[in-house]
């Protein structure tokens, strides 16, 4: 059996011989520099330019602030607006949308009589992390008109709540 102390030993006396030689040196040290030069720089947690899809069964002016507020957003860019449900499942298979923001009929009529309701946030899942994001986005936007609302109206308890729903990923998962 080994001891510690002989493979620490052997770790120092091979870290010598490959510190020892210049060319070795750069070899060993130059890749993970520049990696994390030019990683550091190209990954981004950003989203941009996100396609995604409004269903407004409301109508009303809340709903339509809330999609002024998305529309104004850096984070979307709005490829459809829905009528029915019936094309949220085709424009999430065709990654044509990846999120779709459903406005239940009685949105703003619940808002301003009881002073909550829900919104549905519906993502495709299939890449955890561009959902997260995107649910993330969204529920700024949310946020931002839960603050300035419970404020008008003297709230304690946020006005709108999400209710997201992941497609092909229901966890939100890494593979």
């Amino acid at each position: 059996m080994i001891s510690w102390s002989r493979i620490f030993a052997l770790m120092v006396k091979e870290l010598r011989v490959l510190f020892r030689d210049k060319r070795t040196r750069f070899v060993v040290i130059g890749p993970p520099l520049i990696q994390l030069l030019v990683f550091g720089y190209a990954a981004t947690f950003e989203l941009k330019q996100a396609p995604i899809a409004i269903l407004n069964q409301d109508r009303g002016i809340l709903s339509q602030e809330i999609i002024g507020r998305l529309e104004g957003s850096d984070s979307f860019e709005v490829v459809a607006y829905l009528h029915d449900q019936q094309k949220i499942n085709q424009l999430i298979n065709e990654k044509k949308a990846l999120v779709v923001v459903s406005f239940p009929a009685d949105f703003s009529s619940r808002l301003l009589k009881e002073g909550t309701t829900d919104l549905q946030v519906i993502v495709d899942g299939r890449n955890s992390n561009t959902a997260l994001l995107a649910q993330n986005d969204v529920a700024g936007v949310v946020q931002t008109f839960n603050q300035l609302w419970a404020e008008q109206h003297n709230l304690k308890q946020p006005p709108i709540t999400l209710v997201p729903r992941n497609w092909f990923n229901e966890n939100l998962e890494n593979n």
